[in-house]
């Protein structure tokens, strides 16, 4: 009878977690709007296609986007970590924001034509990731004697 007893209870446990879970993640789908759930499935398409380039573009015009809405919109933070996400899978773009931080860690701001160089990256590539971190608040771009310099942001903005 005990045995019986138990079982039903971890059945119920069981079915409770998975009835929350299943909730849970309903309302998650609800907070991101359909529009704007197609972009990101897109953008996630392109990416396991490996046009990382295209990739980024697209993020970058939704993150312009995103700066239309009100501040206190509640679409904003969750279209900006599904972004995020994405870029992270980028080959380009966690690669050229360490190199930022490492050299701004030493003190320095670092150029972008020195970035390019010691990356071997494509000024395209680079000014496109560029775009993005500032977005992000993980970097703040500087113009010094014709040349533009960047360093880490160290109070990200958003």
């Amino acid at each position: 009878m005990d045995a019986h007893l138990f079982a039903a209870l971890g059945l119920l446990a069981v079915g409770m977690i998975a009835w929350q879970a299943w909730r849970e993640r309903a309302v998650e789908l609800r907070r991101i709007p359909p529009d704007w759930q197609m972009s990101i499935d897109r953008i996630g398409r392109e990416q396991a296609q490996g046009h990382h380039r295209q990739v980024r573009d697209s993020v970058l015009q939704a993150c312009m986007r995103l700066q239309q809405y009100p501040r206190k919109s509640r679409v904003v933070p969750h279209v900006r970590v599904r972004l995020a996400a994405l870029l992270q899978r980028d080959p380009v773009y966690p690669e050229l924001v360490r190199a930022i931080r490492t050299a701004c860690a030493a003190g320095v701001e670092i150029s972008e034509t020195n970035l390019c160089v010691s990356s071997d990256l494509l000024l395209e590539d680079v000014r496109q990731c560029m775009a993005l971190a500032e977005f992000f608040g993980q970097i703040e771009r500087h113009e010094r004697s014709g040349d533009l310099m960047i360093a880490a942001s160290l109070h990200p903005s958003a």
